[in-house]
């Protein structure tokens, strides 16, 4: 669509995290005509930046009470429409000796007013289930966590919203907002060649971090906090189930096992929406807490670290005390009768939230139907069977595998590996390389995980570049890799440092440096 022509969906949603996706899957299943718009990839933002920890609820179950009863329903939800992205692991909280003991009261009385299900277990049935934890913990209990992918989470609701119609565009942001009379009369998408005028009815800002910012463009104020955290990626499965502290919500106190590998989470502090990455300290802080729960994290393998920034609602604390609930703005008050915002909120509550945004959304536009997002699955189940490659794939794209197992079949070199710490086939790259979503590295690691596994793209960045065909490979090459490299510098130490060092020589070899900053 050229710049000179226009297009007038009834619904323009900003933003394609998981509450953007799940916005259009909805307004789509309702039969609403959806565009939906996001300024780089899908999942780019706070939903693909957190520890991929389906909440049970118990977390929040002392301190916020409202957002753990939406993260118990919520999350069986999601397990039961998102099965081929979410492993059901359960989790445990335990306590150490030196932690507040009149806290587990509180915790199973907070879990029960919350819907919760939380069962105390002995210490030696813990120490079963987590053969790895501390042999002095003083207390654990049970809870039903879960580990869920959230780059195939919401690439799924994505592919869901366009079969019942929707219209989803990656990288092209919302370049202005233009208010005449009261209404956004229209709203400029994209730049250059890509660039085009929209006409909706009504445009619901779900931009996440972002969302002041959008908001400002039709002269709103939304009173948000950015709140950064960070995690430490290592290799291997570390332990069962989730594993989290039970206390206060703190620093290094959960971790998540994560297909071949385990996360660590997570810090709190001041976020900005410039250069969000991990630091050393941070890194180091991380491991000093959670080493005492899990004593193997001192010898264990650092693959990276990364973060996130979680947009809070301001007016009920900061940092770790602010709720975790979300709430849908009605801008009509300020002015702009036909903008809605959606503020707050988790991964887990993302479909919940979704629900809520389009009821107001089918009220601004005088349209009945309801909701049936938590009936049907985003990707129905796929019978099992065939190889170990044929089943990873299944549990990244669901009922989608059938279509790229094809396309790997029928390409030559289609079932051949090419990362192998993902698992990831030829066939996979070439699939999603020829997306028109796709234009960079990021974006096909993002669709297939080729890149994020132990050797962070160092025996596979070549086999991607070669199946995106960029147009100056070694340059998009190092752009990626260097990436990567902001990841990987803060957690590197002793042998690892070495090999890293080893690497990027190989690198520089080939004309590539991609440990240079800017």
């Amino acid at each position: 669509m050229s710049s000179s022509e226009r297009y007038m969906p009834e619904v323009l949603i900003v933003g394609g995290g998981a509450t953007g996706t799940g916005i259009a899957r909805d307004l789509a299943m309702r039969g609403v005509e959806v565009l939906l718009a996001e300024a780089g990839d899908l999942s780019s933002g706070a939903s693909g930046g957190n520890h991929g920890m389906l909440h049970s609820g118990a977390r929040y179950a002392v301190t916020d009470p409202e957002a753990a009863r939406e993260c118990a329903t919520e999350g069986e939800v999601l397990k039961r429409i998102a099965g081929f992205c979410i492993e059901d692991t359960g989790g445990l909280f335990v306590s150490l000796p030196r932690d507040d003991h009149a806290y587990l009261d509180r915790f199973l009385d907070g879990c029960r007013g919350s819907g919760v299900r939380a069962e105390e277990i002995s210490i030696c049935e813990a120490l079963r289930s987590e053969p790895n934890i501390s042999s002095d913990i003083a207390a654990a209990v049970r809870v039903p966590d879960a580990s869920v992918d959230p780059f195939f989470l919401v690439w799924g609701m994505a592919e869901s919203a366009r079969e019942a119609g929707a219209t989803v565009l990656t990288h092209t942001p919302v370049t202005s907002l233009h208010v005449k009379e009261g209404r956004i009369a229209r709203a400029v998408l994209g730049r250059g060649e890509r660039r085009r005028t929209v006409r909706p009815e009504v445009v619901v800002n779900a931009s996440g971090a972002w969302c002041g910012r959008v908001a400002a463009m039709a002269g709103q104020r939304i009173d948000m906090q950015l709140d950064k955290g960070s995690m430490v990626v290592f290799n291997g499965r570390l332990v069962n189930g989730l594993v989290n502290r039970l206390r206060p919500p703190a620093d290094g106190d959960i971790l998540v096992p994560h297909r071949s590998s385990t996360i660590l989470g997570t810090t709190s502090g001041p976020g900005t929406l410039e250069d969000v990455r991990a630091t050393a300290t941070e890194v180091e802080g991380l491991l000093r807490a959670a080493t005492e729960v899990l004593p193997g994290l001192s010898t264990a393998r650092t693959i990276r670290s990364y973060a996130g920034v979680r947009p809070l609602l301001n007016g009920n604390g900061r940092g770790r005390q602010a709720s975790r609930a979300f709430t849908v703005i009605d801008h009509s008050e300020g002015g702009v009768e036909n903008l809605l915002s959606v503020a707050g909120g988790k991964l887990t509550t993302c479909r919940l939230m979704a629900e809520k945004a389009s009821d107001a959304v089918m009220r601004r536009l005088g349209r009945s139907g309801a909701c049936r997002t938590m009936l049907e699955e985003i990707s129905p189940p796929v019978i099992g069977g065939g190889s170990f490659q044929e089943e990873v794939m299944r549990r990244k794209y669901g009922a989608f595998t059938g279509t790229i197992l094809a396309e790997c079949i029928g390409s030559p070199l289609g079932r051949e590996e090419a990362c192998s710490c993902e698992s990831v086939s030829v066939g996979e790259l070439e699939h999603f390389a020829a997306s028109p979503d796709v234009i960079s590295l990021s974006d096909l690691m993002r669709r297939t995980r080729a890149g994020m596994g132990y050797c962070q793209a160092g025996l596979c960045v070549f086999r991607m570049a070669s199946a995106l065909d960029a147009g100056e490979p070694r340059r998009e090459i190092e752009r990626f890799l260097a990436e990567r490299w902001k990841g990987i510098s803060p957690v590197l130490r002793g042998e690892q440092l070495r090999q890293e060092a080893f690497k990027a020589h190989l690198f520089k070899v080939h004309g590539i440096d991609h440990t240079r900053e800017g």
